[in-house]
């Protein structure tokens, strides 16, 4: 005997949801994922434009540069004209005069000295502004050149054996310095010395 079966065919099973645990369990774990989204959307709002600070930081950077290069511009080097006195070291210094194209002078002994090129005469005093004995060094006072070259004087030529004297406190000396240079040289400046090196030298203009 033979079971009558139903008129559409099988019966299908009914489709399965899901349950009701896994439905907790996925949205327990979007839930912190939506809140950290909120808050840097937040985050982004409230938060003051990235770019204005930038360029903010930018502008005082650059005027913090700038103002540098200013300060060092008003700083400068130290420059001198002729007959003006200043101090340097241990001395106060004044350049009197300067004499260009001169060919031959009388040395410190009474000697003519003739010079290979052109002499440059310089007529400058010294004054011991210190507390103790102190000497001063005709060699370490130089000529340079409008292309930068260095010009000791002239030994021979030259009347400045006073400066290689102790000066105590208050006392002065006197010197005629020759520098001897190539006819047609163009001098700028002079660099007066009242320490031990070259390089310290306070510039006086000579034009």
């Amino acid at each position: 005997m033979s079971t009558a079966q139903p008129p559409f065919g099988p019966a299908v099973p009914p489709k399965q949801g899901m349950s009701t645990g896994k439905k907790v369990a996925l949205f327990g774990c979007a839930t912190p994922l939506l809140v950290l989204f909120l808050m840097v959307g937040c985050v982004a709002v409230l938060a003051p434009g990235g770019e204005d600070t930038a360029e903010d930081t930018g502008t005082e950077a650059a005027d913090t540069d700038t103002g540098g290069e200013e300060d060092g511009e008003e700083e400068g080097e130290e420059s001198h004209e002729l007959g003006e006195t200043f101090e340097h070291g241990s001395f106060a210094f004044t350049v009197r005069s300067v004499e260009e194209g001169v060919a031959s002078v009388e040395g410190e002994f009474g000697l003519t000295e003739q010079a290979r090129g052109e002499y440059i005469v310089v007529e400058l005093t010294a004054e011991n502004t210190s507390s103790s004995a102190e000497y001063l060094d005709g060699s370490n006072q130089v000529l340079m050149d409008t292309d930068g070259n260095m010009y000791e004087r002239d030994i021979s030529a030259s009347s400045d054996d006073s400066f290689m004297d102790q000066l105590n406190p208050g006392q002065s000396a006197e010197a005629t310095l020759a520098y001897d240079v190539t006819s047609g040289t163009e001098i700028d400046h002079m660099l007066v010395n009242g320490k031990t090196m070259i390089d310290d030298g306070v510039r006086v203009d000579l034009g």
